[in-house]
């Protein structure tokens, strides 16, 4: 009886791999039998978010793809302990400013070893920016994070301030970027509160919607004419 030839191997999805937007990718740093997955996005940049170098598979990948590899995770290094911030601001920034938001970086696989704080705390900032509410982008940083999520993770994104980034010249911007606009808020609340005096209006006056004019005029014929006195 003739053996049959073995089957293709599994691709292994790397962990907490997911999509951010269109050409944006996350995930925890892939291992090496993980790493044959990665040619199906045909990346153009990696960026790695903390100081870990990565595995001799992963660069041997990167080289032979022909992918940029961006360490920031190295280049904005600080020793342990300095201040309460899970990742530096220079890396949510140069991150964002340079690879996200840019794309001439895309597509971009952002990685951390685990996929859960530096890289939730780059994906919440970046939420932030496009106007979800904290609630929102708290569901999604806790749907990577799991039970590892931290405080501290969710406390930066919650103070992160939008105007620390800086954004591309305009035709390199994504097509899916729509930058959040407090003007509507404005526009929409000024709108509510116009037609909120308007109800309040007809109230008072018994006036019945549509039939203003009306009322109106007649208010206008039980007008006394005004006496003139000889």
């Amino acid at each position: 009886m003739s053996k049959q030839p073995p089957g293709p191997a599994l691709i292994q999805v790397p962990n907490l791999f997911s999509i951010v937007e269109p050409g944006v990718y996350r995930c925890a740093t892939p291992t090496a039998a993980q790493i044959p997955f990665l040619a199906s996005l045909n990346l153009k940049t990696i960026v790695s978010l903390t100081p870990e170098h990565p595995i001799k598979p992963l660069l041997t990948f990167i080289r032979t793809s022909g992918i940029d590899f961006i360490h920031l995770g190295l280049n904005f290094w600080r020793p342990p302990g300095t201040d309460w911030k899970p990742v530096r601001d220079e890396v949510i920034k140069a991150a964002l400013e340079k690879y996200v938001l840019d794309i001439r970086a895309h597509p971009v696989l952002l990685i951390d070893p685990i996929g859960v704080h530096q890289t939730g705390c780059v994906v919440g900032a970046l939420r932030m920016m496009q106007g979800w509410n904290f609630a929102s982008t708290l569901i999604e940083y806790r749907s990577h994070a799991q039970s590892k999520h931290r405080y501290a993770d969710e406390q930066y994104i919650e103070l992160f301030d939008p105007d620390l980034i800086n954004l591309p010249p305009p035709h390199y911007i994504p097509s899916w970027w729509l930058p959040y606009s407090p003007k509507h808020d404005d526009d929409d609340s000024s709108e509510e509160e116009q037609e909120e005096a308007k109800t309040v209006y007809r109230e008072v006056n018994g006036i019945v919607p549509g039939q203003e004019g009306a009322k109106e005029h007649s208010l206008n014929d039980e007008t006394p004419q005004d006496i003139v006195v000889q």
